[in-house]
């Protein structure tokens, strides 16, 4: 038998919004009703072992966050939040990789070459000089942000180290 209160916590951790009840109901095959029951047991198994996070239920959706007190404590190791202009950037990357940076302005407009900044900051990206532009390719560090290994330098994945 699936507890279903640990796939709330499991759901609710990977989730980056609120989840409304009737989303999580079709989840869990209950009613939208049942699901305020299944947060209060989730916050209670929390609490019992002490733990950093907390649920939040707004009465039509619920989140799960850090408390207060624990996200100042983690704050230097939080990553910020990517922009939809960057995910949009780094998925012609990971799709086409590798790809010359010249190639992918074309594509995605000279806001990119700010987009290559960031995710080569992030480590997401790698960035090699070819001729005059940069070939460009996925990180082991995309791999694992993104929990998928199958992505990292992609099939003509270059070995300059």
């Amino acid at each position: 038998m699936v507890d279903r209160t640990a796939m709330l916590e499991a759901a609710l951790f990977v989730a980056d919004a609120p989840v409304n009840y009737g989303d999580l109901a079709k989840i869990f095959g209950i009613k939208p009703g049942e699901v305020p029951a299944l947060a209060e047991d989730l916050s209670a198994r929390l609490s019992a072992r002490s733990s950093p996070l907390e649920v939040i239920d707004s009465g039509e959706s619920v989140f799960m966050v850090l408390k207060e007190e624990y996200a100042v404590l983690v704050y230097p190791v939080m990553r910020p939040e990517i922009s939809r202009a960057v995910l949009r950037t780094l998925s012609v990357i990971a799709y086409r990789q590798p790809i010359l940076q010249s190639d992918l302005i074309e594509i995605r407009g000279g806001g990119a070459y700010a987009h290559v900044e960031e995710l080569v900051k992030r480590d997401l990206v790698a960035r090699y000089r070819s001729g005059r532009s940069y070939l460009l390719q996925t990180t082991p560090e995309f791999s694992r942000y993104f929990k998928t290994s199958d992505l990292v330098g992609g099939q003509g994945r270059l070995d300059l180290d």
